[in-house]
């Protein structure tokens, strides 16, 4: 399989709730998955955005900034790490209001991956 046929099969079987680290949510629908090496921009009808948003994995990290807390792999301060075996790494700064809560809702074999 070449490069490009690799790209549109990761493109179209894209699952934003198990490959997302973090998505944003912009105008008209369109929303911004960010990945571990790809940033996709989609238009999602209400209805899928709303199916979206109430995910449990997703909290709300800013106004328009939702993180999948299944992907965090680290917490060091108020900065969320996201990483898997092929990513680049990256991170999302967060308040500490916002972490206390991501923190609730990450799974229990994850918080050995808090950073004091």
């Amino acid at each position: 399989m070449n490069q490009s046929n690799q790209v549109m099969n990761e493109y179209q079987n894209f699952d934003p709730v198990n490959d997302a680290f973090f998505f944003k949510v912009g105008t008209q629908g369109q929303i911004i998955f960010h990945g571990r090496n790809y940033i996709i921009k989609k238009r999602l009808s209400t209805a899928e955005q709303t199916n979206l948003l109430s995910q449990p994995n997703f909290v709300r990290a800013a106004s328009n900034l939702y993180v999948n807390v299944s992907r965090i792999r680290g917490i060091e301060g108020n900065v969320l790490h996201f990483r898997d075996e092929f990513a680049y790494p990256r991170t999302i700064s967060v308040s500490k209001r916002i972490l206390e809560h991501v923190k609730k809702l990450m799974p229990s074999g994850n918080s050995d991956l808090i950073a004091q």
